[in-house]
């Protein structure tokens, strides 16, 4: 394999998942990726991009597509022969902290010479613990913003300089010290930061290698592209890493930073030259203002774009900014998460509406034209018993009834997170909302994701609910969502008992373990149980991943051949 300069690698989040017998559940089931959580962070092509046009040369592997693709696949060897000036792995979610942190011990022992890097908003909370405990990384570039720090760095490494004055880097010097430079890149104007999902396709054509640069597996069955519309966020969810108290305390940004309209809508265009496939804009557009989020939605129209964009709500909307939407694209969806039916749950969350509002808000989309309304619910919340878990799903089917059981409506429910986001509120402050926080170091996070059941990865418990109430509540609600879906025919009666099975046999392999925990207590043995389970854990896997196709938005997916042979006939053009 040719080298670069820099190869940006993502892991699965445990290294190796095929071996190891382990019941992800339901952590993954309102995403596209699977519970391997394949999906690299698009932080990965805009500083790709941003290094190949400052004369660098970089690539995308992702490792645990390949992984997924081809269980013979092997990694080490792989990263044996893989060469690059630097090797960078995001640690953004927490999910990860298992699978970066193993696998780059492993291209450590394989390129002993060349720095580590570690990137993402986990990776900047734990920046000392990971450069004081972990010594196959050398360097944590921290913030939500790193291409120019980034190229900064590569500099400093090409000249074989110690990188003293890289912005927003905490590294390991010669001596072996610890050292932090300061938090000082934290950019207001994003232009510069761009996705150009072109940059997959050059890489795709120079290193011959599709799997390695897809963002997930299921990718050029069902591509599905998504945009960031800003940096931070002006909202306060207790549970979110990503929130403005998040932000402001542990990631230097005061308040969100916005694309211009102009270049957010360049992005979206690219995309629709290649793809024939849905948008998903991260973030409530109308946290940029009136006057911007109208431009951007005016820029869509012009555009013309005829892909399905899917517009996210974190407050309910006014009938005439329902119209402004509705306006931009003739085919347009939704996605809301009031994560409870509970309007008193709700504000504790962070959530500034009512049920009455949100409801409101549906009727006027289903009346303006939206082909689509996800709605999210979650298990695990402050103030929320099991009981009041379950009634989200009564509420759900009320809501239905409100709406004339309309097919396009789709409800969903899953358990909050598998970890609680450090910098969250909830995190630094769990005793204020009935939590009590079991882990609390980055290795203890890790060490949880060898555990063998998705329950014991859940670091908290709350006042009102215990881990085992939060797994056996969310099973019986995601069972309850699932058939009510079938009984209001958004989903089919075949469609339906093939998920429930798996819930079921899910649910019932998760007893099964705690069978063997409880009596089982040579470490040995415990394992040896657990691998008689894998085959039903596989089984349960596949079956329980069907539910997926309700996350796909209607209308067509896949590449545009027109776009593609333009731009391959580009490439071979050299321009």
């Amino acid at each position: 394999m040719p080298g670069v300069d820099l190869v940006l690698l993502h892991a699965p989040s445990v290294y190796d998942f095929r071996k190891q017998p382990a019941m992800y559940g339901p952590i993954s089931d309102v995403v596209p990726s699977t519970p391997v959580f394949e999906m690299y962070p698009l932080g990965f092509v805009s500083m790709v991009g941003y290094l190949e046009q400052n004369g660098y040369s970089a690539r995308i592997v992702n490792l645990a597509v390949r992984m997924l693709k081809d269980p013979r696949f092997d990694v080490e060897k792989f990263l044996s022969k893989l060469e690059a000036q630097v090797y960078g792995f995001d640690l953004h979610w927490l999910a990860h902290a298992a699978g970066s942190l193993d696998l780059a011990e492993v291209v450590k022992e394989h390129h002993p010479d060349a720095p580590v890097l570690l990137g993402g908003l986990s990776s900047t909370y734990f920046h000392e613990e990971i450069i004081e405990h972990f010594p196959q990384v050398d360097y944590v570039l921290r913030g939500d913003t790193t291409e120019k720090p980034l190229l900064d760095l590569m500099n400093h490494v090409e000249a074989g300089r110690e990188p003293e004055k890289v912005e927003n880097l905490t590294w390991r010097s010669s001596d072996g010290r610890k050292r932090v430079n300061p938090l000082s890149f934290v950019p207001t104007e994003m232009d510069d930061m761009w996705i150009d999902y072109g940059e997959v396709m050059r890489m795709v054509l120079k290193h011959r290698d599709l799997d390695s640069t897809l963002p997930y597996e299921s990718f050029m069955d069902y591509p599905f592209t998504a945009v960031l519309t800003c940096k931070g966020c002006a909202y306060n969810c207790i549970t979110c890493g990503g929130s403005c108290y998040a932000f402001r305390n542990f990631f230097g940004r005061d308040g969100p930073a916005f694309k211009s309209p102009e270049k957010l809508v360049e992005e979206m265009r690219i995309i629709s030259e290649y793809f024939k496939a849905p948008m998903f804009l991260i973030g409530d557009l109308r946290q940029g203002g009136r006057r911007w989020a109208e431009a951007v939605l005016d820029g869509i129209k012009e555009s013309e774009l005829d892909n399905t964009i899917t517009y996210e709500l974190f407050d309910m909307v006014p009938k005439d900014w329902m119209k402004k939407i509705a306006g931009s694209t003739d085919s347009w969806t939704l996605e809301i998460s009031p994560e409870s039916h509970d309007d008193s749950i709700r504000r504790i969350m962070g959530k500034p509406y009512t049920s009455e509002t949100m409801e409101k808000t549906i009727r006027s989309a289903l009346n303006h034209g939206a082909k689509k309304l996800d709605i999210y619910f979650m298990v695990g919340l402050s103030g929320q018993t099991s009981t009041s878990a379950l009634e989200s799903v009564e509420y759900a089917r009320r809501l239905y009834e409100k709406m004339g059981d309309n097919e396009k409506i789709y409800c969903f429910t899953s358990p909050m997170a598998p970890f609680l986001d450090p910098g969250s509120k909830i995190y630094e402050n769990p005793e204020r909302y009935g939590f009590t926080k079991l882990y609390h170091t980055l290795r203890e996070h890790k060490e949880a994701l060898y555990q063998p059941s998705w329950k014991l990865y859940l670091s908290y418990n709350t006042q009102w609910m215990t881990r085992d109430e939060v797994a056996e509540a969310t099973y019986e609600a995601m069972i309850r969502m699932n058939r009510l879906k079938v009984d209001m025919g958004v989903t089919d009666q075949g469609h339906g008992e093939t998920v429930q099975a798996g819930l079921e046999m899910a649910r019932d392999i998760m007893r099964k373990i705690d069978v063997i925990i409880a009596t089982t207590s040579d470490p040995s043995q415990r394992q040896a149980r657990y691998q008689e389970l894998k085959a039903e854990i596989d089984d349960a896997k596949r079956s329980t991943g069907v539910a997926k196709r309700e996350l796909r938005m209607p209308g067509l997916a896949g590449i545009r051949v027109k776009g593609a042979l333009k731009f391959l006939l580009k490439y071979l053009r050299g321009s």
